[in-house]
């Protein structure tokens, strides 16, 4: 049987040891090495065998490191002595698990002919780093750990479990959050999973169609800097977007596809909807500059918050999307000329990012917003919670047009979305017509709307092939004149 060998010394490795003996002494086969017996308690199963000898010793070493140690532990409050200890039993075995306990003592250790003074938090530093079967348990940290967990409005994360990074977290759903009243299938996840919730002392396992619940727990699983967005997203007040799908805004605009009139005009959609909406920075982003003139006039819009990237080594769009990805943007914008391109909507589409695609229309001009529902829409309470976002930022009325008033599914869909309407204060219309064709309901109105359009596969594929189409969503594809926002599934 494969042993553990622990090395003790001081009052951690004494409770260490009375917890070995009295609850796990039958999991394993134990070898306890210390200096001093008084920390080993009186009654010692006999499974556990116990030396007691100065274990800085390479000759009292030796015969203990053999073949069949599985890990080592090694709990000792001297830093000094856990180095050289450290190294002894490397150096006895390559390839042995080392797990160490360190509180971060300061001490130096001087090499022979070697008058470097070495910090051993570096040392130990260095060798977590290069040595992959060595655990480091650093004491400062778990109490940090424990005492962070006290706080209030922190989560909560597991430790001694997994990579205890916070890629597991507990998250509570209070009362008006956007999670709320949402099936989970429709919460976007990217990168992070809804793995279950605890519900009045029940634990149940997420599907689909689960509905949270205010005073739900979520417990997730994923990136850990993406669970920490998602945490403050689900505790914060409503009205947040771009989060959760990222802070900034990133407008591409490009010289020698567009006017510059059209450039203009999509900066000051930019920079109107970035001094309305929780947005962090506005990044613009300009393709194959080559007008001096144009270029200064953008150039006069850099500010602590509005930043300007001219990218000159001809870069295409489809390479610059990809590029800037990487940079979790919360919303995209272009403008309808450089949308229509087939190869630029399949690159928009890989982001899993909101684009905002600018129309004739102004954005400061917009009335309200607009969401067809139809029963190609899949998963519509994403789009509608992110529609009822945007709409209580911009101060606009959501407007939904259900296109087929029997379909039992829609029922149920637009019943949620009155539930998303009242966390989010709103007084949703909602016309209700399957004889008026919502496409020719926009064209005709004087109104100007901002319309929401699920951005899914669908819309990658070649314009020319959706004038046939009876689909709402490739239909929109050719409505140019009011700006439109896709929102993926």
């Amino acid at each position: 049987m494969k042993k553990t060998l622990v090395f003790a010394d001081g009052i951690v490795a004494k409770i260490f040891i009375q917890k070995i003996i009295t609850q796990y002494f039958s999991n394993n086969a134990y070898a306890i090495v210390c200096k001093d017996a008084t920390i080993l308690p009186e009654q010692i199963p006999n499974s556990i065998q116990t030396y007691c000898f100065d274990y800085t010793s390479a000759f009292r070493l030796e015969s203990l490191c053999s073949r069949d140690i599985q890990d080592v532990f090694i709990v000792i409050e001297d830093p000094k002595e856990r180095f050289v200890l450290y190294e002894l039993i490397r150096g006895f075995n390559a390839k042995v698990r080392i797990v160490l306990y360190n509180n971060h003592e300061f001490t130096t250790h001087t090499t022979e002919g070697n008058n470097n003074v070495v910090m051993l938090r570096e040392d130990l530093h260095l060798k977590d780093m290069v040595d992959t079967n060595l655990v480091v348990i650093d004491s400062e940290h778990l109490v940090a750990n424990r005492l962070t967990q006290r706080l209030a409005n922190v989560p909560l994360i597991p430790r001694g479990f997994g990579l205890e990074q916070g890629e597991l977290m507990e998250i509570a759903i209070p009362p008006g959050s956007i999670f709320a009243y949402r099936h989970i299938g429709s919460i976007q996840q990217k990168k992070w999973r809804i793995v279950g919730i605890y519900r009045r002392a029940e634990f149940i396992l997420a599907t689909h169609t689960l509905v949270l619940q205010p005073n739900d727990v979520m417990l997730v699983a994923g990136d850990n800097v993406v669970l920490s967005e998602v945490y403050r997203s689900a505790k914060s007040d409503i009205g947040q977007f771009p989060a959760p799908f990222g802070k900034d805004i990133f407008l591409y605009v490009d010289p020698t596809r567009l006017s510059v009139q059209a450039i203009l005009d999509d900066i000051q959609d930019a920079l109107f909807l970035h001094t309305h909406i929780k947005s962090d920075t506005l990044h613009i982003i300009v393709l194959n500059p080559s007008n001096f003139a144009l270029l200064e006039s953008i150039r006069s819009h850099q500010a602590p918050k509005v930043h300007i990237h001219f990218v000159y080594d001809n870069t295409d769009f489809c390479a610059q999307i990809a590029s800037d990805h990487k940079k979790r943007p919360g919303l995209i914008m272009v403008n309808h000329e450089l949308f229509i391109s087939r190869k630029n909507r399949q690159a928009l589409h890989k982001t899993n990012t909101p684009v905002l695609k600018t129309g004739y229309k102004r954005l400061k001009e917009v009335q309200k917003s607009f969401l067809i529902v139809d029963e190609g829409l899949q998963k519509g309470e994403n789009i509608a919670s992110v529609m009822f976002d945007i709409s209580k930022q911009l101060n606009i009325t959501a407007r939904f047009y259900n296109f087929n008033p029997d379909s039992e599914y829609q029922r149920t869909l637009l019943n949620n979305i009155e539930n998303l309407a009242k966390i989010f204060s709103q007084q949703p219309e909602i016309t209700y017509s399957n004889s008026y064709n919502p496409i020719l309901f926009l064209q005709r109105s004087h109104d100007v709307y901002l319309q929401f359009v699920p951005f899914d596969s669908s819309l990658t594929t070649i314009r020319f092939l959706t004038l046939g189409s009876m689909d709402p969503k490739k239909l929109s594809l050719g409505l140019d004149t009011n700006p439109q926002i896709f929102i993926p599934y």
